[in-house]
């Protein structure tokens, strides 16, 4: 079964450490986590026999965002990966010829304290009732507005094998990078050695053939300079 959300392509980013998004390439895997490992307890507080067979992985809407980088790329020395929805879902489409799992790709939904809660208990007596994918997993793309910075967009699978055996942090399914990514931005805080540095591994050792650059946040177009050189300084005080 294929939960994937039609939508039209959209761009997606994910900030993260420079050694992770290095491993997606060599490893030619994407990690996705158990939400039993995030820190919001309302993505863990849904409980049903089927909840170790479901994992997620999330992705950010906003291409450029000063908070995500500061709160994703702390000491100023992560990157920004970016893909598409469609890219995405055919990446994933493309592991289900090996590996047979569900998967949705959807927008987060912010809610209220009372909204959220009504959600979940409709999703907890759906699954009281009658089990089925789409309300076990539901519950992922809910989120309280306090984290709606975030702009989240999520994929969540049902890995039917993770229902055996003892519960995981989290799986990983076999990609295509070069097919998956589209560029790679750095931090616009990290020094210019780093940069070269981190250009040179991704598109010299790695073969990136994407866009590999620093981000430009912080930087000060030159016409602006210009026009700011042009207003001159003060005439001195008599």
């Amino acid at each position: 079964m294929n939960l994937s959300q039609l939508t039209a392509p959209a761009n997606l980013y994910r900030i993260l450490s420079f050694d992770r998004a290095a491993e997606i390439i060599t490893s030619r895997q994407l990690y996705f986590a158990h939400p039993s490992t995030w820190d919001d307890p309302y993505e863990r507080v849904l409980k049903h026999d089927a909840a170790k067979a479901i994992f997620a992985q999330c992705w950010c809407r906003k291409a450029v965002s000063d908070a995500m980088w500061r709160i994703y790329s702390p000491h100023g020395l992560g990157v920004r990966i970016a893909t598409t929805r469609q890219r995405l879902q055919q990446c994933l489409a493309a592991a289900r010829r090996t590996r047979p799992f569900s998967y949705a790709t959807l927008n987060v939904e912010y809610l209220n304290q009372e909204e959220i809660e009504s959600r979940l208990e409709e999703a907890r007596s759906q699954l009281r009732a009658e089990f089925s994918v789409e309300a076990a997993i539901e519950p992922l793309f809910l989120k309280r507005r306090a984290f709606d910075h975030e702009r989240e967009a999520r994929v969540v699978i049902f890995d039917e094998h993770s229902l055996k055996g003892d519960p995981k942090n989290g799986i990983s399914i076999d990609i295509d990078p070069f097919k998956l990514l589209t560029s790679i931005w750095i931090d616009p805080r990290a020094p210019e050695e780093t940069v070269k540095a981190y250009k040179f591994y991704l598109k010299e050792k790695l073969g990136f053939p994407g866009t590999v650059e620093k981000s430009r946040l912080y930087a000060v177009p030159d016409s602006l300079s210009s026009r700011m050189e042009a207003c001159g300084q003060p005439d001195a005080a008599p």
